[in-house]
């Protein structure tokens, strides 16, 4: 006979196992939801572009095919803040080991650029061979277990294509050799390193990614350009979107401001101490002001504001977000975001630009974290390189 304690734990286990599932199954398999905008009609351009495209439909299953289009997470890495973590912590040494080639970029103010080139084999100027030029997020480098991953699917993959990481100045071990830093408004860099490019393999079709920081730069540089943009496709992966927005969002809850803003500023007072004694005595910066520093807006509103010559930080962020640069895509670009994404806060997706425009192509999934996207129990890799190498592939054949 059952009596009333034992139904009462039934009852229980009636409503919380069912959502127990619930969110196992909301966190551990995302579907991707695509947002698309409607092909415009008219003109051997707009037929071409659709034909592409449409080819970019068939080559890229994981984020078209409904049975492959879905995210699956590693079962003890559920939610964004766990992935975004992970990202952070966990040793990757092992993970995608390539070698690069270094060539260092002169800029007209003094300033160095490093792009590091893989495969490293001497490269000729008949060369030919379909090139991903790749940007890093905002402390990053070539080295970044992210990078890496896709310079090896990209390099070893069945394309065997080319890669070429574009360093932020002072970034992956680059001397600073002027007060010039980079920022998230600034692309004249990218500018100076994809001429040196061009000149360098004149004959080799280009695609761009950008990651976090480096696909707002990549976004803005491609709308600026327009129709001049030398890129047959582009990716974008956690794209902050909006900066004004992403910053406010960091610095809006305890979580945000206590553990990412604060080891994100962390990181960029390494790299600015790795460099400082370029300020030491020129009046430009208040160092010690700037080593006090403890969320993202105060660094940059005491170093990228003053540097970089804004009134106020917000007038950086609303300068350098390349949302409203969206309306301007002319290539083929997807756009990856999570919608857990606790550094790219997904209010800052500007999902009516990219439905607007035919060319952007919006992926989004529930949970994946910042540039996380880890799948697998044992051997956790990231599903993530598997839409971006499937899309690279697509626009460079």
């Amino acid at each position: 006979m059952v009596n009333s304690g034992d139904l009462q734990y039934l009852a229980a286990a009636a409503v919380i196992f069912p959502s127990f599932i619930w969110y196992l199954r909301k966190n551990i398999v995302s579907p991707v939801k695509l947002h698309l905008g409607k092909p415009q009609q008219g003109g051997k351009v707009e037929a071409e572009r659709q034909h592409l495209l449409e080819r970019i439909q068939k080559k890229c299953p994981s984020l078209f095919d409904p049975a492959k289009a879905k995210y699956e997470s590693t079962p003890w890495l559920l939610g964004g803040h766990l992935q975004t973590v992970y990202a952070a912590v966990a040793n990757f040494d092992n993970t995608a080991q390539v070698e690069y080639e270094r060539t260092l970029v002169s800029t007209p103010d003094g300033g160095t650029i490093s792009v590091d080139w893989c495969p490293s084999s001497e490269i000729k100027p008949y060369d030919d061979t379909p090139t991903v030029v790749i940007l890093h997020g905002l402390t990053g480098g070539s080295h970044e277990s992210y990078v890496r991953q896709v310079v090896e699917s990209m390099t070893q993959g069945p394309g065997q294509f080319r890669t070429v990481v574009v360093n932020f100045r002072g970034c992956a071990d680059t001397q600073l050799t002027s007060t010039q830093l980079y920022s998230g408004a600034y692309t004249d860099d990218l500018r100076i390193a994809l001429k040196f490019i061009q000149d360098r393999i004149p004959k080799a079709k280009l695609a761009g990614l950008g990651f976090s920081l480096g696909s707002n730069v990549l976004v803005k540089y491609i709308g600026e350009e327009k129709e001049n943009c030398p890129f047959v496709g582009a990716v974008s992966v956690s794209n902050p979107f909006d900066l004004y927005l992403a910053n406010k969002w960091m610095d809006e809850t305890f979580i945000n401001r206590n553990l990412y803003s604060k080891s994100l500023t962390d990181n960029l007072l390494r790299v600015f101490k790795r460099h400082m004694h370029h300020f030491e005595n020129t009046g430009l910066l208040d160092i010690p002001h700037v080593l006090k520093s403890r969320r993202i807006s105060e660094f940059d509103d005491r170093v990228t504001r003053v540097v970089f010559k804004y009134d106020t930080v917000d007038d950086y962020y609303r300068d350098a977000s390349c949302a409203r640069f969206i309306p301007d895509v002319r290539v083929p670009l997807l756009c990856l975001n999570a919608i857990d994404d606790p550094v790219a806060y997904h209010e800052c997706i500007p999902y009516e630009a990219c439905r607007n425009n035919p060319n952007v192509i919006l992926a989004t999934t529930e949970t994946g974290g910042h540039i996380g996207w880890f799948t697998g129990s044992t051997n956790v890799t990231r599903w993530s390189v598997k839409p971006i190498s499937e899309f690279l592939t697509a626009v460079l054949e």
